[in-house]
């Protein structure tokens, strides 16, 4: 096979990732972030998030995105021949990735009996829409089906208006993918222990209701039902964002010691011994007074200027940045959280940076592949190798 990574705490693990659009390859692409050696098999029509707009120079920006760091194949699974590649591929791999529907792995001969039996060794994930087991085990998903049926978008909206829901965002797929990830760390740990391998099931629904934890909580623990609220939080007030001259400030008090900061950052002393706000609890009861009152106050000065008069005061604050206005920002860039990669066909993309920093292994991010492209060398290593075998 080609050089491995020599870099990254997972230099020398090998993954097969054979999914497409986004949960499925986004871990894919962490572990190759990570440094292991990843290489992408898509269908012959290749993966749908090529078309996805936005574009750039006729790649769709979320396949870029989404398949940093690996080697790129085109195999049509339902041919035998290129049924057997990716069974030699898998037999050589430490990790494979997919998220076909339930079912449908099985009938392309991919399954996890079927490729523990050649590699007992191999950690095979599985991604789901809805888990393997239930009613819904076969049924297809994507990022906004998802948000409705977990919930996810009945909680977000502005009060009074249409719900947030629908949103092809990507915060599901990429919440699974972090989830599968380190289910895929995990079960390399307990490898160094047992030597065998093992199949890793995750679900876009179980990974749904794992970000929203904190909401589940505040439902069956305090009995709050989550409902929109725009930029407020349920359980705390102030704890939203305020519209400035120019700007919006996001402010929260969490306890008795910042709302008196708060009041005396806002030259509003008086709010602080009103019985309506005095304690949290009542602030919640109270929040639409409350804000009427905050609402203009905020309006009479820049957001800069809140910015620092609430830091002054112990306040946690923040200024709601747009992704441009971020993406520049002398904290983000002093820590590489954005990657500019340079790709030989679609100009330069900018990504997100690796999450980790590893004082011994450090990570990177790679351009990702053109379609195909290591197709051929690929399938000539393992002719070889074949050849070499049957010598």
């Amino acid at each position: 096979m080609q050089q491995q990574n020599s870099w990254g705490p997972l230099a020398g693990i090998r993954v097969l990732d054979v999914s497409i659009m986004a949960a499925g390859p986004w871990t894919a692409a962490l572990l190759g972030m990570l440094g292991a050696e990843v290489t992408k098999v898509e269908p012959p029509d290749g993966d749908g998030t090529r078309w996805v707009e936005p574009t750039q120079h006729g790649m769709g920006t979320n396949f870029m995105a989404m398949n940093v760091n690996k080697k790129d194949m085109i195999l049509d699974l339902k041919k035998p021949e290129d049924r057997d590649a990716a069974m030699a591929l898998a037999a050589q791999s430490d990790i494979f990735v997919q998220n076909f529907r339930v079912g449908v792995i099985e009938r392309l001969g991919l399954d996890y009996e079927s490729l523990r039996k050649i590699n007992p060794r191999l950690i095979y994930c599985a991604i789901s829409g809805f888990g393997e087991q239930g009613p819904l085990a076969k049924a297809g998903c994507a990022d906004y089906i998802m948000q409705a049926f977990s919930g996810f978008a009945r909680a977000n909206g502005t009060p009074g208006e249409a719900l947030e829901a629908f949103r092809f965002t990507g915060f599901l797929d990429l919440t699974t993918a972090s989830v599968a990830t380190e289910a895929v760390l995990a079960a390399l740990l307990e490898r160094e222990s047992t030597g065998e391998g093992q199949k890793v099931e995750i679900s876009m629904l179980e990974a749904a209701l794992e970000i929203q934890s904190t909401r589940i909580a505040e439902m069956l623990g305090g009995g709050l039902v989550p409902r929109p609220l725009g930029s407020e939080s349920a359980g705390l007030v102030p704890d939203r964002a305020f519209a400035t001259l120019d700007n919006e400030v996001f402010v929260t008090a969490h306890n008795d010691q910042e709302w008196l900061g708060f009041c005396e950052a806002i030259g509003q002393k008086d709010l602080a011994s009103d019985a309506r706000f005095a304690t949290n609890l009542a602030r919640v009861a109270h929040r639409d007074e409350l804000h009427a009152l905050l609402t203009p106050v905020f309006a009479t000065r820049p957001a800069i200027w809140w910015l620092r008069t609430l830091q002054r005061h112990d306040v946690p604050c923040a200024i709601g940045h747009t992704f441009e206005t971020f993406r520049h920002h002398h904290q983000v860039v002093a820590n590489d959280m954005i990657a500019n990669v340079k790709t030989r066909d679609w100009g330069e993309v900018a990504v997100a940076g690796v999450p980790w920093h590893f004082s011994a292994t450090p990570c990177q991010v790679t351009e990702p592949p053109r379609p195909g492209e290591h197709t051929a060398s690929i399938v000539a290593e393992l002719a070889a190798a074949k050849a070499r075998e049957a010598a």
